[in-house]
């Protein structure tokens, strides 16, 4: 029934929710799984900012030099040093790369045999509707609520517009 899922991940709760039933879907019907992480403009939320202290990924409010295997870009970063606008895009691809290893690790745990991961930047409403139809995917599964704030419940969540605006069945978590 299905072939290929979509499972957008943002780190929330809901996501990894998410996560679990795609990969189950996808164990069933032996279909491959597209990881999906949409990195969006503005600041990194404090829950995700404070992940990557407590997993030391970034040292960002520690007044000494961090560990230098832990830095995106490495050494050459920390000699040439960084503004705010650029740290916060280092901490965001740091983000996107752990949330998508852990959902990888999910999939694995439930033996799904195809995985690819994506990291999109930009509106996650547009890149989640772009990369199900560059992937021709036949299903979208995703969290009902992520770690938007308080204006996407005002203007609806992705979920909601995804559900709306998709060609294909879509599948909400809580």
């Amino acid at each position: 029934m299905f072939k290929k899922i979509l499972v957008a991940i943002d780190g929330s709760g809901h996501a990894r929710n998410a996560m679990e039933v795609a990969g189950d879907i996808a164990g069933k019907y032996g279909a491959g799984l597209v990881l999906l992480h949409v990195v969006g403009s503005g600041k990194v939320p404090a829950s995700l900012s404070r992940m990557l202290e407590v997993e030391h990924m970034t040292e960002a409010e520690h007044p000494n030099p961090p560990n230098v295997a832990n830095v995106p870009g490495g050494i050459s970063v920390m000699e040439r040093g960084t503004d705010s606008n650029e740290h916060e895009e280092q901490m965001k691809e740091s983000i996107a790369q752990k949330i998508l290893a852990e959902a990888e690790l999910i999939a694995k745990r439930k033996d799904v045999a195809v995985v690819s991961r994506v990291t999109e930047h930009g509106d996650p409403v547009e890149r989640i509707l772009d990369c199900a139809a560059r992937e021709d995917a036949d299903l979208i599964v995703m969290g009902t609520r992520g770690l938007s704030d308080f204006k996407s419940l005002l203007m609806g969540s992705v979920s909601h517009k995804i559900c709306q605006l998709s060609d294909c069945t879509c599948i909400t978590v809580k």
